[in-house]
């Protein structure tokens, strides 16, 4: 039986949470073309006494792992080469690896296996994006006040008291006082002219960092209220994908703590598990926000600059010289893409 003719055997069932089901019959004489392979490669892999690794011939290998065994291993390969012939013949949009059920074997019979793969999710993106885009407003701009300036100034002086304490031998701490704030505080600071100029970069520093969360603020509003309106039945996959950098993320972190992650987690008195349901909602948000990004960057034929890509590619291998190239590029191609599509939400007005 040829792979056509047994794809047309083949049924498919959609099922929750964007994923489906094949089922089917192989027959026996379409796995038996695999037998060979299956027993070499068994044998290849075993490590009996008398025998050294790769060296097992094949009829000891038979007896030691049963016909069985070794028709599992020819479904296993049959299934490699057949797999992708299935799903582009049953129009299978599959993403991860499929989970596989023998459901029925034995030798000299067809074989009935189960496949379930999730599928790349139809997400359905309201006709009105760009109006509910331009219907979030801008936050109020907030001026520098001399407050700010005043409680900036203040931490600075303290920064640089407590930096001089350190320099000083303990016996000889005899003040703790503030230093005083005139040009030449201004000076130890930096190239400042005088105190004055300090004064002005403050407040460019404080304007500039209120500018970043007032357009941070209305962004996510933007998202909070598009992903209210966007359909989409999501994969597990996605999540659990999102769940695992939201935790490498939070490893990451406490390890340059100088904790070890149990430690931490006996600290909490939490385990993973409990935090993985704890970040799950977070986890499936930023997997629909991403299908989000996704589906308007196609429909607006939004692409990311090869150049920008490169000149950031570079960059990053620079500092992570260790990284898989093909991995950082797919990482920094996904965050231009997504930064120009938010910037498109932005500027609707």
């Amino acid at each position: 039986m040829s792979f056509a003719e047994t794809v047309s055997a083949f049924t498919l069932k959609k099922e929750p949470n964007s994923e489906v089901v094949l089922t089917g019959t192989i027959s026996a004489e379409a796995v038996a073309r695999y037998r060979d392979e299956a027993l070499k490669h068994l044998a290849s892999h075993l490590e009996l006494p008398g025998f050294r690794k790769g060296k097992v011939p094949p009829e000891v290998a038979l007896k030691h792992v049963g016909e069985v065994g070794v028709l599992e291993e020819s479904v296993e390969m049959f299934m490699r080469d057949f797999y992708p012939e299935l799903i582009l013949e049953k129009k299978v949009d599959a993403v991860g690896r499929p989970n596989i059920q023998i459901l029925k074997l034995a030798p000299g019979n067809p074989v009935e296996v189960r496949i379930r793969t999730a599928v790349y999710p139809i997400t359905e993106v309201p006709l009105n994006w760009k109006r509910l885009a331009a219907q979030v407003p801008n936050t109020e701009r907030k001026e520098v006040t001399e407050e700010e300036v005043a409680q900036t100034l203040h931490s600075l002086r303290e920064s640089r008291k407590n930096a001089e304490l350190t320099r000083t031998d303990a016996e000889q701490k005899t003040e703790n006082v503030l230093p005083e704030l005139n040009d030449e505080f201004a000076h130890s600071l930096g190239a400042f002219k005088d105190l004055e100029e300090l004064k002005a970069q403050i407040r460019k520093g404080i304007g500039e960092e209120k500018v970043r969360k007032e357009k941070d603020a209305r962004r996510g509003k933007i998202i909070d209220a598009l992903l209210e309106k966007v359909k989409v039945e999501m994969p597990k996959l996605f999540v659990e994908s999102e769940l695992e950098k939201i935790l490498a993320q939070m490893k990451g972190d406490i390890a340059r703590m100088g904790i070890q992650f149990p430690e931490y987690l006996k600290r909490l008195g939490k385990t993973e598990a409990d935090l993985r349901g704890e970040f799950r909602d977070q986890a499936e948000k930023r997997a629909k926000l991403q299908l989000l990004l996704n589906k308007l960057a196609e429909d607006e034929k939004i692409v990311a600059d090869s150049e920008d890509v490169e000149a950031e590619l570079k960059h990053a291998l620079e500092h992570f010289p260790d990284a898989d190239p093909e991995h950082v590029r797919i990482h920094v191609k996904t965050v231009l893409h997504n930064e120009k599509v938010l910037k498109l939400l932005e500027e609707q007005a």
